[in-house]
């Protein structure tokens, strides 16, 4: 009740502020406005005046409220919709001052060099007292809210939430700087490339050097003190700064799989006999080489500190599965731009043989972009699936880990997914035309319709036979290896009472591990002699009171002891009832996730509202999954 309070008095407060915010500015632009000029006087000194009047009073109250209850109540004031109020606050005004910056700059530079104002990167219509207006405004409000979230930081107990915020508020500075940066720098490459000073391209090198010029000490400030921050407790090993490693590389890598497969079309084309003159080569080359070139310098200079963060993170296991996430979201790039070159290419040779096309109009192009498209996309594959295959086929704990991996089971299972959807959708388009040719609906018979669909299909049944192998053989040595790790690992159960508890673990274990061994006692038995069992298993009724003989035992086992609810005698599960053979059933997954070498890790019932988001994200995903499979076949059938 009291968080869906904080919110209401929050939103309000923070879209309030920017009424208020903008009406000031407003009116202080009304100022500097003739009564007769093109800036609109009556327009924006209206529009001022509402938003002011309108504002004001809502903002007053909320802000009011807020500041009250915060000074009141500790929770209020170390709440995490307060951190995102104030945290969202210097993001809505330091923001527009930045842009509004860039316009500062931006426009007087375009008109000192004969060029119009009005194209500047932002703001192009606007005057230089709007900018410095709004600049002075928003700076005067986030200097308050500055000063307010230094105050709080000093008094707020505990800091977890606000921390957390914070570290959000830093990635979205990183992420804006460098878009700032990413964009100045490939203007300023694509005026660079074209090589032509003339008026018309001039705009690219202004707008590109003055978004640089501002764009880049946000980024190089944000990132550094992102950096820095890893010293403090708290923010060391942030799973947000991983996260955001990872996007930015694989951002990087992704864009360059795509600018430089048109870079190396183009090439292509030139080498199959297209001969455009310096000019036209020029501008077709400009747009791809200027955005490849900063965002391989992305791809290179994150995934190097992505190495270092997983390199510094937790034991080997875990830096294994980071490294896999990688790689894995790699091959499937590589994976994808593969099969479709290998389309494109098969697609041109259908074409050359019976399309009756011309070579420099329609055939070199296909065939540069079937040579482009496999020439970026094979290396990368076989650079990120090789060494993924290799470790997973290493006899060992490695090799074992990697093949039972989450990572590469969902890789493998959504190629399989692809491929037999992709091969349905084929076989349908086949089976279809086939029909047509038969029933006479379809005259000529469109035989190159027909050879382009076998090959898609031999595509998809090799990609998914291919990769249905790999997950067979995994399957086969994981069964073998686990096995042998089950057979090593004696479990000692102990009975409740009541004698239900015994049958119903050995049933769940016999189910889940059946080369388990497993010895049941009574509650009032001990184990007499031999091998200490890896792990002891109890009713928590019987831990609760066990016979001194059993208290006595435990007290002196070193092993892992298990403790699975059950209620018995007077004892009360306060935590709620579950079914016996439930809880049967996750202390042998629990006993199976040790045997297997990893660490208990027990796994409630999952959440209403995550079931509702895997169903919704299913739905949604597999049609537009279905519909990207779709236009790529397509495409190929042109």
């Amino acid at each position: 009740m009291r968080t869906v309070r904080r919110l209401y008095f929050y939103a309000v407060a923070l879209v309030s502020l920017e009424v208020v915010l903008w009406g000031l500015i407003n009116l202080l632009r009304s100022m500097f406005c003739p009564v007769n000029a093109a800036c609109g006087f009556s327009t924006v000194l209206a529009q001022g005046l509402a938003l002011t009047l309108v504002g004001v009073p809502v903002f007053g109250f909320h802000w009011w409220w807020a500041q009250r209850a915060s000074a009141r109540d500790s929770d209020e004031h170390s709440s995490g919709v307060r951190a995102v109020f104030l945290y969202g606050t210097l993001l809505g005004t330091l923001i527009p001052a930045i842009q509004n910056l860039i316009a500062l700059v931006n426009r007087p530079a375009l008109v000192q060099l004969g060029l119009q104002g009005t194209r500047a990167y932002v703001g192009g219509q606007q005057l230089w007292t709007d900018n410095v207006i709004a600049i002075l405004m928003n700076l005067l409000v986030a200097f308050y809210f500055f000063r307010v979230l230094r105050q709080d930081w000093k008094v707020i107990q505990p800091s977890e939430t606000f921390a957390s915020v914070r570290r959000i508020y830093r990635t979205i500075w990183v992420l804006y700087g460098l878009g700032l940066t990413v964009s100045g720098i490939q203007q300023l490459l694509y005026f660079i490339i074209l090589n032509d000073p003339s008026l018309a391209f001039r705009y690219y090198a202004v707008n590109g050097l003055v978004v640089t010029l501002v764009g880049t000490p946000v980024w190089v400030y944000t990132w550094l003190t992102t950096q820095k921050a890893q010293a403090e407790p708290d923010e060391a090993g942030s799973p947000l700064r991983l996260g955001l490693l990872y996007f930015l590389s694989l951002a990087g890598a992704a864009s360059v799989l795509s600018t430089g497969g048109v870079v190396l079309y183009t090439l292509l084309r030139l080498i199959f006999g297209f001969r455009p003159g310096w000019g036209e080569f020029l501008a077709q080359m400009a747009g791809p080489l200027s955005l490849l070139i900063p965002m391989a310098g992305i791809w290179a200079y994150y995934g190097h500190w992505l190495d270092q963060a997983i390199a510094g993170s937790g034991d080997e296991l875990r830096r294994a599965g980071m490294r896999r996430l990688y790689a894995y979201i790699l091959s499937a790039l590589g994976l994808g731009a593969t099969f479709a070159g290998l389309a494109f290419l098969l697609s041109f040779v259908v074409d050359a043989a019976i399309g009756n096309l011309v070579w420099a109009d329609t055939l070199a192009p296909r065939l540069a972009q079937g040579l482009a498209t496999l020439l970026v996309g094979l290396p990368l594959w076989l650079v990120a699936w090789r060494p993924m295959q290799a470790e997973a086929l290493a006899p060992g704990e490695a090799g074992d880990h990697a093949r039972r991996s989450l990572l590469r089971k969902i890789y493998l299972y959504l190629v399989l997914f692809i491929s037999v959807v992709g091969g349905m959708f084929t076989a349908f388009t086949l089976l279809n035309l086939l029909l047509r040719s038969l029933l006479g609906t379809e005259t000529p018979i469109p035989l190159q319709g027909i050879l382009k669909s076998i090959e898609v299909l031999i595509l998809f049944v090799g990609m998914g036979v291919y990769h249905g192998l790999s997950l067979g053989r995994d399957g086969k040595m994981e069964a073998s290896s686990l096995a042998d790790k089950h057979a090593d690992f004696p479990v000692l159960v102990f009975d409740s009472a009541d004698g239900n508890f015994g049958p119903a673990l050995l049933a769940a274990l016999q189910s889940k591990a059946p080369r388990l061994p497993v010895t049941l006692l009574a509650a009032a038995q001990t184990p007499q002699g031999g091998a200490l069992p890896k792990a002891v298993v109890l009713p928590s009724d019987l831990a609760l009171d066990p016979p001194p003989a059993l208290r006595k035992w435990l007290e002196a086992y070193t092993g892992v002891r298990l403790l699975v609810p059950h209620a018995g005698g007077d004892w009360v599960n306060t935590a709620g009832t579950r079914p016996l053979a439930a809880a049967a059933g996750q202390a042998a997954q629990v006993i199976r996730q040790l045997a297997e070498g990893g660490e208990a890790r027990p796994q409630g019932p999952a959440p209403a509202w995550l079931i509702v988001v895997y169903v919704l994200a299913g739905l949604i995903g597999i049609p537009l999954l279905i519909a990207l499979i779709g236009s790529l076949t397509s495409s190929l059938f042109r």
